[in-house]
């Protein structure tokens, strides 16, 4: 039995990283393929200097643990510090990119350049779609793989509510900020209005005071203040059932590289609309729903609009089917663990 060390996130700042990470862990201990998984944090999420000496000292899960192959998730610079010491160590490692090309790792030429740099010490480099290597800059020579995320069992095995009504219902769901598309869902909103096309719309999450007062005042601003509902962040079994209400996802983001709720959205029947990001525009294109050209509330209005409410949430009922189909927890374990022994395999090929 191999063990593999799933390496990544942070309990400090829970979100789709850490619900991919805890996922994986365990989908790969259930899938029965001769593999075991442990998840570690490596907490670098938002560090300030006061912060290293602490995070500096995750290092050292690394020589505590017996592992086979280390499964890095990289989402910040300082991830790749446990590349090195496993490399040091003499470890193989997979490392898995979970950041865009609006991340700041991309946008700082001198920091995307040592990223690049720093990634030529892995063994692989373990894609979550088919071109995100366009997105984001990768070191040549480093062997790729596919996997795939890792869905909420809920969402993959709840039933289809029955859709109708004259209202269409909207929801948003995240880390609010204006880079995440929450300023944009009210807009998109005030836009369908405009149209003549009725809507609701629940937002719902978290951000810092100024965003959410800014965010107030654009719901007042824009005359929506029976339209929109602002609701705290839920956990994973209310999120299901406020997707299972929903007809339309708004994730008009500028930022998310491969965003876990479009996936979790389309798999409860949920059309979404997205921003022009490689990771989201993977999903459209295989599943369905839009892709608004430059981000903008006015393109996604005008698609939302030229469409019957009916016909839209036909196209959600189908879209459902083949993401439940690609997105089982077994298949997608398996796709990691073949990811896993074609690295050990080729770093014995190395060797040889």
């Amino acid at each position: 039995m191999r063990h593999m060390l799933v390496l990544g996130g942070s309990h400090a700042h829970w979100g789709g990283l850490e619900s991919y990470c805890a996922r994986a862990t365990e989908a790969v201990n259930a899938a029965d393929a001769g593999w075991t998984a442990e998840w570690q944090t490596t907490d670098t999420a938002y560090l300030t200097a006061g912060q290293l000496p602490r995070a500096a000292g995750r290092l050292r899960v690394l020589p505590r643990t017996k592992v086979d192959l280390v499964w890095l998730q990289w989402s910040a610079i300082a991830d790749l510090a446990f590349l090195w010491q496993a490399r040091a160590l003499g470890l193989p490692v997979m490392v898995t990119p979970h950041l865009g090309a609006n991340a700041r790792l991309q946008r700082v030429p001198m920091l995307r350049r040592t990223c690049v740099s720093l990634l030529r010490a892995a063994d692989r480099l373990a894609l979550l779609f088919a071109g995100q290597e366009e997105e984001i800059a990768l070191p040549p020579g480093v062997p790729r793989s596919l996997v795939r995320s890792f869905l909420p069992p809920a969402c993959l095995a709840s039933s289809l509510p029955a859709r109708s009504g004259t209202v269409l219902r909207l929801v948003h769901a995240g880390r609010l900020s204006e880079g995440k598309g929450t300023f944009r869902t009210v807009a998109l909103c005030a836009a369908l209005r405009d149209r003549g096309k009725p809507v609701s719309a629940k937002i719902i999450g978290r951000s810092d005071p100024r965003t959410m007062v800014d965010l107030r005042a654009a719901i007042t601003a824009a005359q929506l203040e029976d339209t929109v509902e602002l609701v705290e962040w839920v956990d994973e079994a209310d999120l299901i059932r406020l997707l299972s209400e929903a007809d339309v996802l708004a994730h008009l983001s500028t930022l998310d590289s491969f965003p876990l709720i479009v996936l979790e959205a389309l798999a409860m029947g949920v059309v979404p609309v997205v921003g022009d990001m490689a990771g989201a525009r993977s999903m459209v294109a295989l599943y369905g729903g839009h892709v608004a050209e430059g981000s903008t509330a006015e393109n996604a209005a005008s698609w939302l609009a030229a469409r019957s409410f009916d016909s839209l949430r036909q196209d959600g009922v189908a879209s459902a089917g083949s993401v439940r189909a690609d997105y089982g927890w077994q298949v997608c374990a398996e796709q990691v663990i073949s990811a896993a022994e074609e690295t050990l395999a080729s770093r014995n090929r190395r060797s040889c």
